[in-house]
């Protein structure tokens, strides 16, 4: 079995839970790719593709909405992961409904909604402004859903 992780970071926590998820996997064969900033290998080559991202005003970011989009033909014939990091806990099933397609969400053997983390070291100065004006945060925090990740590993696993 092999498996393919592709998801974007922009902070780092998309990654740390992306790696989590790898050390937890019980296949033989994983590649992890950030799509910001590395190549993406074929999908054919691959038994089980897990996707993730996280939210900014909203929206995943642009190129993992098109590489679902770009393959999601071959992303229906393939053991499936989404999932998504965010810190607004009122509106996270939306907005992993309104940024995964509806036929990817209903094909996939897991999906997790993960949590977040702000990490004001990781950030610029206009993001740690608008993180403190928006959410009313003035210092790093993580709210990662330990739970919630370990269930995902557990549902790819199975």
């Amino acid at each position: 079995m092999s498996t393919l992780i592709v998801y974007m970071s922009r902070h780092s926590t998309t990654k740390k839970v992306a790696e989590i998820v790898k050390r937890g996997l019980k296949d033989n064969h994983i590649v992890s790719v950030d799509i910001g900033t590395e190549k993406v290998p074929s999908v054919d080559e691959f038994d089980t593709i897990i996707i993730g991202g996280s939210i900014h005003a909203g929206q995943i970011q642009k190129k993992i909405k098109n590489f679902c989009k770009s393959n999601i033909t071959t992303l229906l014939n393939k053991k499936l992961g989404l999932f998504l990091c965010y810190m607004e806990i009122t509106k996270a099933q939306e907005q992993f409904v309104n940024n995964f397609d509806e036929e990817l969400r209903n094909h996939a053997l897991a999906t997790g909604l993960m949590g977040g983390e702000f990490l004001f070291e990781k950030m610029n100065f206009i993001e740690k402004f608008l993180v403190k004006k928006i959410a009313g945060v003035k210092i790093s925090v993580s709210k990662l859903k330990t739970n919630e990740i370990n269930k995902f590993i557990e549902r790819l696993n199975a």
